[in-house]
C-alpha cells in the first residue's frame, strides 16, 4: 500500500512540474525557499539537492537567512535554506552529499533522544498493542503532555529499541562540521499546547542550556516540534535569547513573517523525487491538496449516508 502511495504520489507530481513548474520557481525571485527533512534515504536526498542545483539555487545557511527575516539582506537570486528535525542517525549518511555540493544545512536537536537512543513515537505500536485507548500516535498527541509521557515511560521501561537518534559523540562531530548549525528541537519533543507553563519553560531553558554546555556554543535557533505553538512559545524564546523560530507552515509567501515565524516545507520522507519537489514549489499544496481534501469529506458524507440508511 506505502509502496502504491508512493508512486501514485511521483506521478501526480511529474505531471505537476510539466504543467506548472515555471510558475512553482517564479515566486523564489523574491523569497526563500525552506525547507526541512526528518530521515530522508541518501537517494531523496540527492534528488532534491539536484533538482535545486539545476535550477540554478543558491544553498544559504542560518545566518544569512537571519538576515533576511530580518530585512538586513535582500533577495537578488533564487536562494534555499535546508534544515533537518529531531538529529536522527541516518542523518550522518548524508554528509558526504553535503560536502560534495558545500551546502549548509541546521539540524534542531531534542535533547533526551540524543541522551536514550529514541523518540517517544517510536513507542507508538507497542502502546497501541498494550493500551486499547490508544489507536494511534494522534492520541497520544491529544493528551496533556503528563499523561502522555507517563505512558510512554512505561513502555521504555520494558523495551530495548535500536537507537535511532544521534548521540553525544555523533552530536559533537556535527557540530564541529563546518557546514552545520546545530539548533535546539526541546529537551523531550513534546506537543508544547498541551504543556503547562511550568512544563514549557523547562523544554525552552533546559534544552538550550544543555545543548551550550554539550557543544561549548550558543545555540541560536529553534523549530517547534509537531509544528505546534502559541504566544506562550514566544515568550520562552524571548525570555531563554533564541534569535529565531521555525514552523511547518508551508506558505513560503506569508506577509509580515517574523523571526519567530519562518514557514518550511516539509519533504516527505516516504514520497518520492517528483512529490516533494511539486510540494517544494507549493504546486501540491495548490492543486492536489484541496482534491484530497473533497475526496475525504465525500468520504465521510458517504458513510454518514450508510449510517443513516439503516438507522
Amino acid at each position: 500500500m506505502l509502496r502504491f502511495k508512493k508512486i501514485a504520489g511521483d506521478i501526480l507530481g511529474f505531471v505537476l512540474l510539466l504543467l506548472f513548474k515555471k510558475k512553482g520557481l517564479k515566486k523564489f525571485d523574491k523569497y526563500v525557499l525552506s525547507i526541512y527533512f526528518h530521515n530522508p534515504s541518501s537517494i531523496l536526498f540527492k534528488g532534491i539537492i539536484g533538482f535545486l542545483r539545476a535550477n540554478n539555487f543558491h544553498f544559504i545557511s542560518e545566518n544569512e537567512m537571519y538576515k533576511i527575516v530580518v530585512g538586513e539582506q535582500n533577495v537578488h537570486e533564487r536562494k534555499v535554506f535546508i534544515s533537518f528535525d529531531d538529529a536522527w542517525k541516518g542523518n550522518l549518511k548524508l554528509i558526504p552529499v553535503i560536502e560534495k555540493y558545500q551546502i549548509p544545512i541546521s539540524i534542531f536537536t531534542p535533547v533526551k533522544p540524543v541522551v536514550l537512543g529514541n523518540y517517544w513515537w517510536e513507542y507508538v505500536p507497542y502502546l497501541i498493542n498494550k493500551y486499547p485507548e490508544i489507536t494511534c500516535v494522534e492520541d497520544l498527541k491529544k493528551m496533556r503532555n503528563a499523561e502522555r509521557m507517563e505512558y510512554v515511560r512505561q513502555v521504555m521501561a520494558e523495551l530495548e529499541l535500536n537507537r535511532s537518534s544521534v548521540n553525544r559523540k555523533e552530536l559533537e562531530y556535527l557540530h564541529n562540521h563546518p557546514l552545520v548549525t546545530i539548533g535546539s528541537h526541546t529537551y523531550h519533543h513534546p506537543i508544547s499546547i498541551k504543556c503547562t507553563d511550568e512544563e514549557l519553560a523547562f523544554e525552552y531553558s533546559e534544552s538550550k542550556k544543555i545543548l551550550e554546555s554539550w557543544l561549548n556554543t550558543k545555540i541560536n535557533s529553534f523549530a517547534y516540534p509537531n509544528g505546534d505553538y502559541d504566544e506562550r512559545d514566544f515568550e520562552f524564546l524571548r525570555k531563554n535569547g533564541y534569535k529565531m523560530a521555525f514552523t511547518t507552515n508551508p506558505n513560503l509567501t506569508q506577509e509580515n513573517m517574523g523571526a519567530y515565524e519562518i514557514a518550511r516545507v516539509s519533504i516527505n520522507t516516504m514520497g518520492g523525487k517528483y512529490e516533494n519537489i511539486s510540494r517544494m514549489l507549493g504546486l501540491w499544496h495548490q492543486y492536489i491538496q484541496p482534491l484530497q481534501l473533497i475526496l475525504k469529506s465525500d468520504k465521510k458524507t458517504l458513510v454518514v449516508q450508510i449510517i443513516d440508511q439503516y438507522s
